[in-house]
């Protein structure tokens, strides 16, 4: 399979539509909204000093660095994260919205501390924003928020394919999880790597 276009399929496509059906439909409570901002600030707080704590420790590389602080503090919470909340929390809306936010603040993250760990040395600021605002499920996130604050009811004719893209997520992106797994081949430890694991 071409695991490339896979991805791009889900990223581009089947996520957005998941992410905005599920803002759209769930009811959002301010506590509980608050609770997931503050507990992620800490959160990666928390991560983000761990992993500049160990890089000095270890006495890394520039390239070393940056791969041992991206793999603590940032989480795949979209392709992986997201069908497993969906499976585990089907009878309860409110569950998987906690892990779009999930989501959506990695995200955040990944396209401003992630990329500045690996680009800062290579990239441009602008460079670094342009990639950021390509991300699909930023808008699907806004647009969500936006209807369902305004209670702004769709039609039919664009509910239904909306639907079918969101309930194909879970089966493709699980799909894809598998083939990726089965394409990884370690043949040694890098403490990198070690100490990422134990990090995370």
């Amino acid at each position: 399979m071409n695991l490339s276009h896979l991805s791009k399929l889900l990223t581009y496509c089947l996520m957005p539509a998941a992410v905005f059906l599920n803002l759209y439909l769930v009811e959002l409570d301010a506590q509980l909204l608050t609770q997931m901002i503050v507990y992620l600030l800490l959160f990666s707080l928390i991560t983000v000093m761990l992993s500049q704590l160990l890089s000095k420790l270890l006495h890394l590389k520039a390239g070393e660095k940056a791969a041992l602080n991206n793999s603590i503090t940032l989480m795949n919470s979209g392709n992986y994260g997201l069908p497993v909340s969906q499976l585990v929390f089907s009878g309860q809306p409110i569950g998987i919205t906690v892990q779009i936010f999930v989501l959506v603040f990695q995200n955040i993250m990944t396209y401003s501390y992630g990329l500045y760990n690996l680009l800062a040395a290579s990239k441009s600021l602008l460079e670094i924003l342009k990639a950021f605002i390509r991300m699909p499920v930023i808008y699907a996130v806004l647009l969500g928020l936006f209807l369902q604050y305004l209670n702004v009811t769709l039609p039919n004719f664009l509910m239904v394919p909306i639907e079918h893209l969101a309930n194909g997520f879970v089966a493709l992106a699980l799909l894809l999880l598998g083939a990726q797994l089965s394409a990884i081949s370690i043949r040694y430890f890098h403490r990198v790597i070690t100490w990422a694991l134990l990090g995370s």
